[in-house]
């Protein structure tokens, strides 16, 4: 994966990594408020030596070595149980043992006393109490009945006062960590479902999967986006639909393909190329357009007809081709209605055989005949026709179609002797399709790339 891959990941699954990050806030806040107060006291201690004799400077060594050993006594029972009685507290001398601590600063004779409880005036008696305490212990243990020249004199310098907000839980902190955390857990889901999902939504996808261009890339259409006709020359269908048609000219060298094989990729894909839209937009060339519906599965691009003669009669031998051949209402594209199910069934290799004289006389009376049909659709599939296909398309559907499935299509078209020539994309939403400009060297290496396929495969 590189960065873009990265941006898309998190850029297509940011709900996902906004609800693990609101997850992780909310579940901090829930662990802060389950939490008990705890309310934390300090109290100063200074340390002073007075001795008969004796420099500035040797009394200030004196109580810089020895105010180090001053903090291990904070928790001896000669300090903590005067200040159980005094204080009446309801704690025994272990429990209190845990809620103080006492600590040096280094290179001073400072000593500290924290005291910890749930009420915060309870905290600054306890800190008082601990420090007085400890600097009469102090005193006593330093100052020896036999020996008056150095007396260590222990000052409560800051009394320490009822704390205004509580040291623990630090909610502030643990909403910071719990939205990391939730972040975090959203980033790497993204990117592990980027990396399981197979899906294609992207020119990358396809280029990755089988190493193919994407020679067009259509938007998702609905009923009301209207006809070619209605379209403005500045829409993205408009744009879209002629990118494609400026494709295949390129490809075949400004000519349009006699016959142009659209093959689906997935089950739910072939529904989404818009045949009819297509057809009429290479009609406004002025061209001659035939819509061969190859899949009986796929509504008609034109004409609700479901039972009047087709493919399958012709190829059964019951018609000739003109008189299955239809026209739409103002006679600018013809079709071809599949025909009826039961003239479908034959062997495939009989239908293939048949299925050549009739698309080369399509090929001869129109300028492109245009076929949609699956791998294994009825009356002609996607194998049967492709021997005879000028330019072969696959389709997929944006965020339907997987790579597995495009990759499968691909294999089967090359096993008939006609591997693609292109993909064409449905389905992509109009804020992530590209601006349509046309592909000029793509679809020109395209061509030239798989005419040599063609002939390496004709020479051998």
């Amino acid at each position: 994966m590189d960065l873009r891959d990265y941006g898309r990941a998190f850029v297509s699954r940011w709900v996902i990594i906004l609800v693990l990050t609101l997850a992780g806030i909310a579940g901090a806040l829930a662990a802060s408020n389950a939490m008990p107060r705890v309310y934390e006291a300090h109290a100063t201690l200074f340390v002073k030596v007075e001795t008969g004799s004796g420099s500035a400077y040797e009394r200030s060594q004196f109580s810089l070595q020895r105010v180090k050993s001053y903090p291990s006594l904070v928790k001896s029972p000669e300090v903590l149980e005067p200040v159980i009685r005094e204080l009446d507290l309801e704690l025994s001398l272990s429990e209190l043992r845990d809620s103080i601590a006492a600590d040096n600063p280094l290179e001073t004779v400072f000593l500290n006393v924290i005291a910890e409880s749930s009420e915060p005036q309870m905290a600054a008696d306890i800190a008082n109490a601990v420090a007085e305490h400890l600097g009469q212990h102090i005193q006593r243990l330093e100052t020896t009945s036999g020996d008056s020249r150095v007396t260590v004199v222990p000052e409560l310098t800051v009394p320490a006062s009822a704390p205004s907000s509580p040291a623990s839980p630090r909610t502030v902190l643990n909403v910071a960590v719990g939205a990391l955390i939730g972040l975090s857990g959203g980033l790497l889901f993204a990117i592990a479902a980027f990396r399981l999902d197979s899906r294609l939504r992207t020119s990358r996808d396809v280029q990755s999967a089988v190493g193919m261009a994407v020679v067009g890339q259509l938007p998702r259409y609905r009923g009301r986006d209207g006809k070619p006709g209605e379209w403005p020359s500045n829409s993205k269908h408009w744009l879209a639909h002629r990118e494609l048609l400026t494709n295949l000219l390129l490809a075949g060298r400004t000519a349009l393909p006699p016959l142009l094989l659209l093959v689906p990729a997935s089950a739910r894909a072939g529904a989404t190329f818009q045949r009819r839209n297509f057809a009429l937009m290479v009609a406004e060339l002025g061209k001659d357009v035939c819509v061969l519906e190859a899949d009986s599965t796929l509504p008609p691009a034109f004409g609700q007809e479901h039972d009047g003669a087709g493919v399958a009669e012709v190829l059964s031998g019951k018609t000739n081709l003109t008189a299955v051949i239809r026209t739409t209402d103002s006679e600018s594209v013809s079709y071809i209605l599949p025909g009826s199910s039961a003239d479908m069934k034959g062997r495939s290799l009989d239908r293939a055989r048949q299925a050549v004289p009739v698309l080369d006389e399509l090929k001869v009376r129109f300028d492109m005949t245009l076929a949609e049909s699956a791998v294994t659709s009825s009356p002609l599939n996607a194998q049967q026709l492709a021997p005879s296909a000028d330019y072969t398309l696959v389709i997929c559907r944006y965020g339907k179609t997987k790579r597995d499935d495009l990759r499968r299509t691909f294999a089967e078209l090359a096993a008939a002797g006609s591997p693609p020539q292109g993909v064409v994309m449905t389905g992509v939403p109009l804020r992530r399709r590209p601006s349509a400009v046309p592909l000029i060297q793509q679809a020109e290496a395209v061509a030239g790339r798989h005419a040599r396929v063609r002939d390496a495969d004709v020479n051998a």
